[in-house]
């Protein structure tokens, strides 16, 4: 048996329906922002529960966008240095400087505790990262501590179509939210990013933005200093065909996922990751620590030559408060040298990602675990 990476799960009957979108648009006239891109942004704003929801071309670019909206520039904004590099990018790109906080070791998400002592009286935003599809069990306290210092807080939530607390969805928990449709992601449009808010002025500046800062009374009056972040008709037509089965592609993650929490019941050698009742995740990933003497390289190597196994890859084995570009531009970065970041250098180097794409059978999810528990032995 053959386990890939991953597999993109488009049956003929979806690729038809895709076509015909795309033969639509071609003979509409329209290839970008036009009826196909309002209907994904209608489609999406209903998925999650948000008033406006706003595509763009990618979710780098709805994260800056929304960082812009609420500006950032000259200020600091505090995330998890366990994230990926498009999170601090879309700061500076933005105009402001990173703080980096440490995270907690058993769900991988933001530490309220060093949030507390990262905060400073420049900080404009937290941004809360959904790693893995796990909304963070402290979230209420993040969102209280927000609250009470007047700080505005904001969710990447490129691992997390679909993830809820307490019955709320992942998009709706901070001023805004944004999404990424990559195709690792949970709902794909190939390239392409959502930014979803109730706030009326975050929408419009966000519309503006998107399309060169134009004015919405004449596109010909520039009243912000834009990008071209807008998104086309073709990647629109991705994204209506995975609205219609977003549901089906939450279930059939989280049915994945149930098959490895009995499979690796008792298994030595690795311990799972703490979701509590409250929190549905997406299953971006499906994360596991290894034990401490078990090194992860040699680990992927055995279970891919002797198995055929691939894992995916890690969210995140470099923490970005390593990474070789803040070095490289110290100024961009506004943590004290002498910050540490245990948990997140622990959660980096301690586990692995099992493959939870659909399309994955129970019999392939058995020949995974099994393939495991002999590497581990």
């Amino acid at each position: 048996m053959k386990i890939p990476i991953l597999r993109l799960d488009y049956t003929e009957e979806e690729i038809k329906s895709i076509q015909e979108g795309i033969k639509a648009v071609l003979k509409s006239g329209y290839l970008t922002m036009g009826e196909k891109v309002a209907e994904f942004e209608k489609a999406f704003a209903a998925f999650t529960g948000a008033k406006y929801a706003i595509a763009t071309n990618s979710g780098t670019s709805s994260l800056e966008i929304i960082l812009r909206a609420i500006g950032i520039a000259g200020k600091t904004v505090i995330m998890p240095s366990n994230t990926m590099m498009a999170s601090p990018a879309s700061v500076v790109h933005a105009g402001g400087r990173v703080i980096f906080a440490d995270c907690e070791r058993e769900n991988l998400q933001l530490d309220p505790k060093d949030l507390k002592k990262k905060l400073r009286p420049d900080t404009r935003a937290v941004m809360l990262v959904h790693i893995g599809g796990i909304i963070s069990p402290a979230f209420n306290e993040i969102k209280e501590i927000c609250d009470k210092n007047g700080i505005v807080l904001i969710e990447d939530a490129a691992h997390a179509h679909g993830a809820t607390i307490d019955g709320k969805q992942a998009g709706t928990l901070g001023l805004a939210g944004s999404f990424s449709f990559y195709p690792t992601k949970v709902l794909v449009t190939a390239e392409g990013g959502m930014i979803t808010t109730n706030d009326k002025d975050i929408y419009e500046k966000a519309i503006s933005l998107r399309d060169h800062g134009r004015a919405a009374d004449n596109p010909n009056k520039h009243v912000e200093i834009g990008y071209n972040w807008r998104f086309s008709e073709l990647h629109a037509v991705l994204g209506i065909q995975q609205m219609k089965k977003a549901g089906k592609i939450l279930a059939e993650r989280r049915k994945i996922a149930g098959w490895y929490d009995k499979k690796l019941e008792g298994v030595k050698g690795i311990s799972k990751v703490k979701i509590p009742a409250n929190v549905k995740s997406s299953y971006y990933k499906y994360i596991v620590f290894l034990d401490a003497n078990i090194e992860r390289d040699t680990l992927k190597k055995k279970l891919q030559e002797k198995y055929s196994v691939s894992l995916t890859g890690e969210v995140y084995s470099h923490p970005c408060h390593s990474q070789p570009a803040f070095k490289k531009y110290p100024q961009t970065v506004a943590n004290d040298p002498k910050d540490t970041f245990p948990q997140t250098e622990y959660v980096a180097k301690k586990h692995i990602c099992l493959p939870v794409y659909l399309g994955l059978s129970k019999a392939e999810v058995d020949y995974i675990v099994d393939s495991l528990k002999r590497v581990l032995q």
